[in-house]
């Protein structure tokens, strides 16, 4: 599949099948309606990438440069109109069918924390879900687009995946938002969430137990439970393995790298990496350079 199939037309829908019942393409307004008419009960996820449109889906809704719409495909027997407005719409679309996945695939997918059936039902129970521009949601599906021009299948379904790991972690934050987690393993996992969600301004524990809906002594309990490790040494060890991979693939300067993990002073930052990683963030990087490896195992498995 190449990716003049992603931009054959306004209405063209072959795209690219990244994994067993799970599709990518790009649509103009045309296209997106029949995306809306893909099989009942089937996942559609669409970011706008430029213009903005009005949907009767059949309820009302719209689209605007950088918002994600996420809805439950309604099926052919329902009338679905897309209009665009103050010019043509373009956008990128994940298509994902639970039927349709494979045993294998669903396993992959849910090695990166991302569950399907589980997002297909949290989609469905609140209806089409807009995440705003900006969201990680929309910066996983923008970086997506991006790589519909000019990426290989399998660089694709990287993305995609992240996309997908973003849409879960947006829906289930949704749903403690508006009940609470109930389990020990989901206040875990919310925990998890807002960590991942806030490298660049660390969270206190005092602010997860806050937004997590529990108190501090309960949430540091679950976590440990879950993980096997206290909920400030996984946080620290994730703000260092993000800044590791800052130091490899980025050209910024140390103390760039330091602000983007919340240390406003570099030479903090050096002495957290060091210990954490056992060189300094100079060396890491020299030494990132010149090797293929990646990072160590016991921090490859973090999350």
């Amino acid at each position: 599949m190449t990716h003049e199939d992603l931009t054959a037309g306004e209405g063209a829908l072959a795209g690219v099948t990244l994994l067993p019942g799970l599709r990518l393409a790009e649509v103009g307004a045309c296209g997106l309606e029949a995306l809306l008419a893909e099989p009942a009960g089937a996942l559609v996820a669409v970011c706008c990438v430029r213009g903005q449109a009005e949907l009767a889906l059949p309820a009302a809704a719209s689209l605007s440069c950088g918002e994600v719409l996420s809805l439950v495909a309604p099926g052919a027997g329902e009338k679905c109109r897309v209009r665009p407005q103050e010019g043509p719409f373009q956008g990128v679309a994940l298509m994902a069918s639970t039927d349709a996945v494979a045993p294998g695939a669903a396993a992959t997918l849910a090695g990166f924390d991302v569950d399907l059936a589980e997002l297909v039902a949290a989609t469905a129970a609140v209806g089409p879900v807009t995440d705003a521009a900006g969201s990680a949601v929309s910066r996983a599906f923008l970086d997506l687009a991006v790589g519909a021009r000019g990426e290989g299948v399998a660089a694709l379904k990287l993305r995609c995946v992240e996309a997908l790991r973003c849409l879960c972690e947006a829906r289930r934050q949704a749903a403690y938002v508006r009940r609470g987690p109930v389990t020990r393993a989901e206040i875990a996992r919310c925990a998890r969430t807002l960590m991942r969600q806030n490298v660049e301004s660390p969270l206190t524990i005092g602010e997860l137990a806050r937004r997590c809906q529990t108190s501090p002594t309960v949430l540091k309990e679950s976590f440990r439970a879950e993980y096997g490790m206290p909920v400030h040494e996984w946080y620290r060890r994730f703000r260092m393995l993000r800044a590791a991979d800052l130091l490899r693939v980025g050209s910024g300067s140390i103390s760039d790298v330091a602000r983007a993990v919340g240390y406003s002073n570099a030479s903090k930052f050096a002495q957290a990496f060091s210990a954490c990683m056992g060189a300094t963030p100079s060396a890491w990087r020299r030494a990132a350079l010149t090797s293929a490896s990646a990072l160590p195992q016991e921090f490859a498995e973090v999350g």
